[in-house]
């Protein structure tokens, strides 16, 4: 009978790649976690679900300040959005929640934690850094990456994905989403709430292709409502 290393092998340390690691280790298995980039998270605590949901309450906030006399409250002339340090703000929510994900916690659950681009030798062995790891089982947990449309003329213009919105410094004057699904629609409102100029472009119908109709055109009208 073959020996291995380890009983479970995990390649990618986003949110699957993590649940995968903390259950297995935890249940007693010999576990390593094995993760391409500097940090665990995965695209949604460093381009997902964290910063998104920072920026839309972010903007949420400066929306509401905006309309203080709907609630009674003196009007109030708001100066331009700082990006930057809304962007900053962003950056210190992500780095509380990065210890929720650090290596020290996860080696402390029972995990090895190690970092790199591995390559399979065959089905149980892969080669990182001129090692080989074997593992009885492998998880791959590698996640996603946005995919630029082939639309003439995008290669010549600064464009932005969701792993690039966040480090941006300055509120454009003007902004064009492409896409309107959830994530284009989050960000086109939180920019649009910022101050920015911003147009939704979708190729289907209706935005939220995949939503009931009527629901859709609700909340077309009310972007278009919020400018």
């Amino acid at each position: 009978m073959a020996s291995f290393e380890y009983d479970m092998g995990i390649i990618g340390g986003g949110a699957a790649g993590l649940t995968a690691a903390a259950g297995s280790a935890q249940f007693g298995a010999k576990t390593i976690l094995i993760e391409k980039s500097s940090k665990l998270g995965g695209d949604c605590l460093h381009y997902g679900c964290v910063p998104s949901k920072t920026l839309i309450r972010t903007a949420a906030i400066w929306n509401l300040a905006g309309r203080s006399n709907a609630f009674g409250l003196p009007a109030l002339t708001l100066p331009p959005v700082d990006l930057g340090a809304v962007m900053d703000h962003v950056r210190e929510v992500i780095e509380k929640i990065q210890h929720h994900d650090s290596p020290e916690r996860f080696c402390g659950l029972g995990a090895e934690v190690r970092f790199g681009s591995p390559a399979f030798a065959d089905d149980h062995v892969v080669e990182l850094d001129g090692k080989r790891i074997s593992a009885k089982n492998w998880i791959i947990a590698t996640g996603s990456s946005p995919v630029v449309p082939p639309i003439e003329g995008l290669a010549f213009v600064p464009y932005w994905t969701n792993e690039t919105v966040f480090s941006q410094r300055t509120l454009p004057r003007r902004l064009i989403v492409l896409g309107g699904g959830p994530i284009g629609l989050e960000i086109a409102q939180a920019f649009a709430r910022l101050g920015s100029k911003v147009t939704i472009v979708e190729f289907m119908d209706q935005i939220l292709g995949s939503e009931d109709a009527d629901m859709a055109e609700m909340l077309k009208a009310r972007f278009e409502a919020e400018g």
